[in-house]
């Protein structure tokens, strides 16, 4: 039998079932698939893929897990294995979608997506997968609530607007209104003290908030919910990544002698986009570093938000900076930084007009 270099077990997850793909690369580089039926995602499914797996795998092989991060329904697979023992990857969307395209795959069923993330795991080298702390993810279940809450809220506060107004209002409809609205505001109280309690006791992450809130205009709920969101930056590597994630990457549309506009892509995490509106707005009036850098972009562009959600995505990076380098914002960093630049020219340009003696 001809030795195997790696080998992948690629899953489709979806709410009900896990579709699963073996593959295996050979010292030739050819690719070799097994398939098996669908399995449920639930415990009972977990234990017949371990089955399976006891009978396909090659032991001489450490095998990859590659599976798609999909809301909530691939988390209890991914923690099943992990505690087994396997190397698991947990792929963000994007990545995954530019990895399909990159094959030309234009049928699309859960069988050929489980055979095509074997291959990704099969050919790319990939990050693995740890499980986010507990603290992590409860943090990220009371932001998603959160959220929630204040959508609702909105709403509400629109159709009591529209009740006041009508020719026709209902005294009696305009009172249940009011008393939803302060069960709302009772409840995003609640949460957010739940929040601050559950920070409070973890030292790291006490300290690591402290870090982004030193910035200017960001409060504790915009930290948290940052840091929920993206599990404490886990999975994120550079800033570029992280924009890309928070859907802040530029997308350029240019063919021949068309130029499209400049946009973000917005196919990322909309709780960040979301979570970071109102502090950018605050941070171009009360924080110097990020007001000038407003002020520089706001006239080269056609419309002010434009300028405002570049301001977001400096924002984001400058909080993932202090988080991952554990300092507190220094206002002339920028100021420093220019300086020093300017310091090391002046030598350079002295040094190359200085004549030979």
């Amino acid at each position: 039998m001809e030795k195997r270099l790696k080998q992948s077990l690629g899953i489709d997850v979806s709410k009900l079932n896990l579709s699963l793909s073996l593959g295996f690369l050979s010292e030739r580089l050819v690719k070799e698939f097994k398939s098996h039926p669908d399995v449920s995602n639930d415990v009972s499914g977990y234990k017949e893929l371990l089955k399976w797996l006891g009978k396909s795998v090659d032991s001489t092989v450490e095998l990859l897990v590659v599976m798609e991060a999909t809301g909530v329904y691939h988390q209890g697979i991914a923690h099943y294995l992990h505690k087994q023992g396997y190397a698991v990857s947990v792929m963000q969307s994007g990545r995954v979608k530019r990895y399909a395209q990159s094959l030309d795959q234009r049928s699309k069923t859960d069988a050929l997506d489980s055979r095509m993330l074997s291959m990704l795991g099969l050919e790319r080298s990939i990050r693995l997968w740890r499980p986010p702390s507990k603290e992590l993810q409860q943090l990220k279940a009371l932001s998603r609530e959160r959220s929630s809450l204040l959508k609702d809220r909105t709403i509400e506060n629109n159709r009591q607007g529209a009740i006041e107004s009508s020719v026709y209002s209902n005294s009696k409809a305009l009172k249940r209104h009011k008393n939803r609205l302060k069960l709302f505001n009772s409840q995003i109280e609640l949460i957010e003290q739940e929040m601050q309690e559950l920070t409070s006791k973890n030292e790291v992450l006490k300290r690591k908030i402290g870090f982004m809130t030193s910035i200017p205009g960001i409060s504790y709920i915009s930290a948290a919910t940052v840091i929920g969101e993206t599990l404490g930056f886990e999975s994120i590597v550079n800033a570029k990544q992280l924009t890309s994630y928070a859907g802040y990457d530029v997308v350029l549309r240019e063919s021949g002698n068309f130029k499209g506009k400049t946009r973000i892509s917005k196919k990322g995490n909309s709780h960040i986009r979301a979570a970071l509106h109102m502090p950018s707005m605050t941070c171009v009036r009360c924080n110097p570093t990020l007001k000038q850098f407003y002020n520089r972009l706001k006239p080269k562009k056609a419309k002010p938000l434009v300028a405002l959600i570049a301001v977001q995505r400096k924002l984001l990076i400058l909080m993932y900076t202090l988080w991952k380098n554990e300092e507190v914002y220094d206002a002339d960093f920028e100021t420093k930084k220019q300086q020093k630049h300017k310091a090391l020219a002046a030598r350079d340009n002295k040094l190359i007009t200085q004549p030979v003696s």
